[in-house]
């Protein structure tokens, strides 16, 4: 579960810096961010390839696969629950700022 965590703060941090040198928003570098936490399937081929070699120890896979099962759960949730979040903590604790309304009214 920590390394779950560590994975995911790491994959947000990445996609807001780099939303960030191209000019995006707050909300838009979090976006970035939680974009990218599904990211990472492959990682799955390349551990079955290591434990298939005999280089690693067969343990590693069934962690590997709960980790990117883990992670293709939470990728998307993350991706639909990041604009709000963002906008009722981030954006409101800014003095002056105004959150950008919703998509289509809402």
């Amino acid at each position: 579960m920590a390394l779950a965590v560590v994975t995911t703060v790491t994959k947000i941090a990445t996609g807001w810096w780099a939303a960030r040198r191209q000019g995006a928003g707050t909300l838009g570098r979090f976006r970035a961010g939680s974009a990218l936490v599904a990211r990472g399937e492959f990682s799955i081929v390349i551990a079955g390839l290591a434990v298939g070699s005999g280089t690693v120890d067969s343990g590693i896979a069934p962690l590997v696969a709960t980790y990117v099962l883990l992670m293709a759960v939470l990728g998307p949730v993350a991706a639909r629950v990041v604009e709000p979040v963002v906008r009722r903590t981030v954006l409101r604790r800014r003095p002056g700022a105004t959150a950008p309304a919703a998509p289509g009214g809402r």
